[in-house]
């Protein structure tokens, strides 16, 4: 009965490069950001955001909501904006907050020649406005979750465990 189920499991999951959680060729507008958009807006390289998500601190700044002086920033806050919108959406419309910081990119081929590019790793976060900032802030008790849609494919098509 246990093979039976774990069988049905494996057919719930699509294995296909349909599925953004294998192959996301390019970030769809409005539904994803490049963290590297973000390199020196606060005088900070883009890779200290993900040092800030894996050293677990609480709140992590990204750019300034409004900022006459820096263009750059203005179209920052905006998609910021858009995104927060469609998270607030998805959480109206179906109950869960689904927003994540995905790192680091697995970029290959399985053994079957079927193409990957997708994130190892998960981290639930939430976007804030706080002060005149937008801010990302971990979900507290919330750890990095592995991409488990990636972990089975690896395990079907290249026969491992």
């Amino acid at each position: 009965m246990h093979k039976v189920l774990k069988s049905y499991l494996k057919r719930l999951i699509n294995l296909s490069s349909n599925n953004r959680s294998l192959l996301l060729r390019k970030l769809s507008a409005g539904q994803s950001i490049d963290l590297h958009e973000f390199d020196h807006v606060l005088n900070k390289p883009s890779f200290s955001i993900i040092q800030d998500v894996i050293g677990q601190k609480s709140t992590i700044p990204l750019c300034s909501i409004a900022d006459s002086r820096d263009e750059h920033a203005n179209k920052l806050s905006l998609k910021l904006k858009k995104l927060q919108r469609l998270e607030h959406q998805l959480y109206e419309e179906h109950g869960s907050r689904d927003l994540f910081i995905g790192w680091p990119f697995v970029q290959g081929k399985l053994m079957d020649g079927s193409q990957v590019r997708c994130p190892l790793l998960f981290f639930p976060v939430e976007l804030m406005q706080q002060k005149d900032k937008w801010v990302l802030k971990q979900k507290e008790g919330a750890n990095a979750i592995l991409n488990k849609t990636f972990l089975l494919a690896y395990a079907h098509f290249n026969k491992v465990k």
